[in-house]
């Protein structure tokens, strides 16, 4: 069940709760006609989520500069509020620009959605020592 969605000609967004973290799937094209609509949507999946948020941009054809400011003041809010924030990304596509940039280097970024769930849960062997 998705529990925030906007869908635009450009874009479609939607969020969920996926093992006790918000997960903000965004398809289409993340550019500056939509910059407005998508800044109130990340106000909402943090107010519904909390500061731990995985962005899935795996979907993403177009991420432009702005989108990419937009990303960076996720991730520094995250931070802020105490969360983690993380990305779905490959280094190919609209999304390669986040390595070009040298964001991955601070956003952590996973091939898959399962992997980014992974990273955040505490290693099974530690458990009970």
């Amino acid at each position: 069940m998705q529990e925030l969605h906007l869908k635009t000609a450009a874009a479609e967004l939607s969020a969920t709760a996926e093992e006790g973290t918000g997960v903000v799937v965004i398809s289409g094209s993340l550019d500056f006609s939509i910059h407005e609509l998508v800044v109130e949507f990340m106000d909402r999946a943090f107010a519904r989520f909390g500061p731990d948020l995985i962005l899935d941009l795996d979907r993403l054809d177009l991420l432009d500069s702005r989108a990419t400011g937009l990303i960076v003041l996720c991730w520094k809010r995250s931070l802020e509020e105490g969360g983690e924030l993380s990305l779905v990304a490959t280094e190919r596509g609209a999304t390669r620009i986040l390595w070009i940039t040298g964001l991955t280097m601070r956003i952590p970024a996973f091939p898959t959605l399962r992997e980014a769930l992974d990273a955040r849960r505490p290693e099974a062997g530690s458990a009970g020592q």
